[in-house]
């Protein structure tokens, strides 16, 4: 017999190669790779913060792994949600499910299965008050924020802040055992950034929320409304990272760099205003302020490893 032509073999694997690449990338893109990230670190951090570091490592991969996968199942679902309105949005036209590249019944089922799971799981390894931070998660993320109120008023940003900050909170709870003023403080701290995160972004997007129809707060409002919301979320953040460092919470390097980054996204809310809600300035001051919480999270932890050697 003859070699057969290795460039036949090639093209014949190359569809194949797409085809799981296409699908890997489909997947990321469905639960927010980033964002689930972001969220994860957060209830590491506090996890850490909270004692967990010196737990056997089977907790800190149990911790990891459950609230990645309860995070992303809830990120899934709203994504089935919301399927209808990416579809009219520029920005989420080509997401999965808005474009149909995945079966959004079998999202659905699966996404909810994984959900229970962790839901279910979470109690079992780790503590009742992890689960309960991950229903919470899921309460206002789905039914409050994206069933209830994001297509009816402005004010779902205070639903969607709560689910931002339950990872926190479980975070700490699976350390600790508990549920108590810092474990508060560390969520509230992912609920006060939240504002910089979502109107930073809608703003620069607007025309895309005004086509799918959901009345976020750049959309509806004046500039200056948004800028005082974020301004204010920005103070709050400061009292919070204080709060922590006097609790023995977090030590001296976390605290100047909360207290700079809740300086610095005050001052882009002031700027915000003072350019009248300019699309190209929140571009900026969003990825700002992304990279601020993210860093934050990170010198805590790095802090805590650093005490432990």
């Amino acid at each position: 017999m003859g070699r057969q032509d290795p460039s036949l073999k090639a093209s014949y694997l190359e569809p194949q190669r797409k085809s799981r690449g296409s699908l890997i990338a489909d997947v990321m893109a469905l639960i927010k790779l980033r964002q689930t990230t972001l969220l994860v670190l957060s209830m590491y951090a506090a996890f850490i913060l909270g004692g967990g570091l010196n737990r056997p490592l089977t907790d800190h991969l149990a911790v990891l792994l459950l609230g990645y996968a309860s995070i992303s199942a809830v990120t899934a679902i709203n994504m089935y949600l919301d399927r209808d309105i990416d579809a009219l949005m520029p920005r989420t036209s080509n997401r999965p499910l808005a474009s149909g590249r995945l079966d959004s019944r079998a999202v659905l089922i699966v996404s909810s299965l994984l959900y229970t799971a962790s839901l279910v799981l979470a109690s079992i390894y780790i503590n009742m008050y992890y689960s309960i931070a991950i229903l919470i998660g899921f309460v206002f993320d789905i039914i409050a924020y994206t069933i209830m109120l994001k297509r009816r008023t402005p004010l779902s940003i205070v639903a969607g802040a709560v689910a931002g900050g339950a990872p926190s909170l479980g975070g700490w709870a699976a350390a600790t055992g508990v549920i108590d003023v810092n474990a508060l403080l560390l969520s509230l701290l992912v609920v006060v950034w939240v504002p910089a995160h979502i109107w930073f972004l809608a703003t620069y997007y607007k025309d895309d929320y005004r086509k799918a129809a959901v009345p976020m707060l750049p959309v509806v409002a004046d500039p200056n409304v948004t800028a005082m919301g974020i301004g204010l979320g920005a103070l709050i953040m400061g009292y919070i990272v204080v709060g922590l460092w006097l609790n023995g919470v977090i030590g001296i390097i976390p605290l100047a760099y909360g207290l700079f980054a809740a300086l610095h996204i005050f001052v882009m809310a002031v700027n915000y205003s003072f350019t009248h809600g300019d699309a190209a300035y929140a571009r900026k001051a969003f990825k700002f302020s992304n990279m601020h919480l993210g860093v934050l999270y990170l010198f805590m932890v790095l802090e805590k490893l650093l005490h432990s050697c």
